[in-house]
């Protein structure tokens, strides 16, 4: 068993508090070598778009925040500006992290995919077995993932869960239910995925989902099933259709380049060492416990139904999925994006 699964596997048998205190406590360790830090104070600011109750924010950023404070004696803070409060929309994360309006930024690739075709490799069907190996695959072929995220410093990139597809009053059981369905996608990529299985893909944030499946905008989403607790799309979704090898979406928390080169070196070590792959790690055995009590939740109500697809229905949907993949790797390769090699360094044939 790979490195990836062995973590995998241990952090689905703690529970959720277990998972995050655990790697809390990874990071406590490192932190008696840590204390050697200059005078010299300093204050990073840290934006996302979601509410300082998001999960995110609670279980990975803030405890972040705590632990370079810890470590450096206060001397580097991190303060977090919730909700949009230094720029409204999830879309421009990466540009007010370029650009400098946050020092630190967490979102998602898929927003601007343009900028990011290669990390969007990780969105294609069936390249993870669960959001832990996904983080390892994005950081085992980082080096080819590089020039998409030259102009900042990179912290964290981690992924959710498989996607699941939610939907309002239709049930999707088979592929024919999906045709000319109207679904909410992340990207670009999970969107031409979707177009594959006879949808109709739409674009936007996830902080509109809810009103356009309510009004009935959209037919579905297909998302991870954490949103299920943290945006409550229980209150507007009745099926919740999981088993097809759908992709993942990536995050994540990049520095401003001109920020990160101002930091002392010890600061900066103390930035490496409690963010990269580790951090990552948390990020996705966060999404994976998460994804599990959101279908936990719905399976125990009598107003959801959770459809796992399997049999016939299944080899057909995984067929056309895997289809897809090859016209999007080829379809890569012509823009001159190594999609193979990339796939390769992740370990995916």
């Amino acid at each position: 068993m790979s490195i990836s699964a062995n973590i995998s596997a241990s952090l689905s048998r703690l529970p959720l508090a277990g998972v995050l205190a655990a790697g809390l406590l990874g990071g406590a360790i490192a932190l008696p070598a840590l204390t050697s830090t200059p005078a010299v104070s300093a204050e990073i600011k840290l934006a996302h778009f979601m509410s300082p109750r998001h999960p995110m924010d609670r279980f990975l950023m803030r405890p972040w925040t705590e632990e370079v404070a810890k470590a450096t004696n206060n001397a580097l803070t991190i303060r977090i500006y919730p909700g949009g409060a230094l720029g409204k929309g999830p879309v421009a994360q990466f540009k007010r992290a370029v650009d400098g309006v946050a020092d630190v930024t967490f979102g998602l690739p898929g927003f601007t995919s343009n900028l990011f075709p290669r990390t969007g490799v990780i969105e294609l069907p069936g390249i993870a077995a669960d959001a832990v190996v996904a983080a390892n695959q994005l950081w085992d072929a980082f080096p080819l993932l590089a020039p998409e995220w030259a102009r900042v410093e990179v912290l964290a990139l981690w992924t959710n869960e498989r996607q699941t597809i939610l939907t309002r009053e239709k049930a999707v059981r088979t592929l024919a239910d999906l045709k000319d369905m109207k679904i909410r996608v992340p990207s670009k990529t999970q969107g031409t995925t979707l177009a594959a299985l006879g949808a109709v893909p739409v674009f936007m944030p996830i902080n509109r989902v809810y009103n356009a499946m309510n009004t009935g905008v959209i037919d579905g989403v297909m998302t991870g099933p954490s949103t299920i607790g943290s945006f409550k799309f229980d209150e507007v979704a009745k099926y919740f259709t999981t088993g097809m090898p759908l992709g993942r979406s990536p995050f994540f928390l990049v520095m401003n380049r001109d920020t990160w080169k101002k930091l002392s070196d010890a600061h900066k070590d103390i930035i490496r060492k409690t963010t990269g792959r580790d951090m990552s790690i948390k990020g996705s055995a966060f999404y994976i416990r998460a994804g599990k009590a959101g279908l936990d939740k719905v399976r125990k109500s009598d107003k959801h139904e959770v459809i796992e697809m399997t049999g016939s229905a299944l080899a057909e949907a995984t067929a056309a999925l895997m289809k897809s993949r090859a016209v999007q790797v080829a379809d890569l390769e012509k823009q001159g994006i190594p999609a193979k090699e990339i796939l390769a360094a992740m370990g995916v044939k």
